[in-house]
């Protein structure tokens, strides 16, 4: 019977170019980090107690140990002082959460750019403000406008209801109330 890990793993994907004390190193990918180390994934495995220094995208070198070796996974735990296993971890859960983060966002419809891209824009409180659609799909909109509502604002983008899920770097992104048939956008598709 193994035994099984209790500690929260976060994942992470990152590159990492592992050196080894003869000279020779070999590609790896991050896996995931936990408050007992860091696992990696390579076609070349080292061993247990081995010691190397892994230059990991986004975190730099930092000195490891090989606490546990698989098939094709093995964990290491930070030994060097510079930077500090403190530090790593943190840069790690950082990067983890950033990497979660990105992920959340699934798009289900394509995106099309229409012919039309003027549109108005009714806020709440009843102005109306020109904006430019930026892209469509059949369950929203991204908009550039001067005017930008607030998150969960209801408007009305053209003769459709949309409910404002997040700004943008140019404007905000809103989700159709009642989402288009997917068949009906297209470039000559106008709200």
């Amino acid at each position: 019977m193994s035994e099984r890990r209790a500690a929260a793993r976060h994942p992470v994907v990152v590159p990492a170019l592992c050196l080894r004390s003869d000279g020779s190193e070999f590609h790896a990918v991050t896996v995931d980090i936990s408050s007992e180390g860091l696992r990696l994934r390579s076609a070349t495995l080292p061993v247990v107690d081995e010691r190397l220094i892994c230059n990991i995208r986004d975190i730099g070198p930092i000195q490891v140990r090989v606490v546990w070796a698989g098939s094709c996974d093995f964990a290491v735990r930070v030994i060097g002082t510079t930077p500090s296993p403190g530090d790593v971890a943190r840069r790690f859960i950082e990067l983890a959460r950033r990497q979660a983060k990105l992920s959340e966002v699934v798009r289900v419809h394509r995106r099309i750019v229409p012919e039309r891209t003027a549109v108005e824009v009714e806020l709440a409180d009843g102005r109306r403000v020109p904006a430019q659609i930026l892209n469509l799909s059949a369950s929203g909109v991204a908009l550039s406008l001067d005017t930008a509502p607030a998150l969960g604002e209801i408007i009305r983008v053209g003769r459709r209801q949309a409910t404002v899920a997040r700004r943008i770097e140019r404007g905000v992104g809103a989700a159709f109330l009642e989402p288009l048939e997917d068949a009906a956008v297209g470039e000559h598709t106008v709200l």
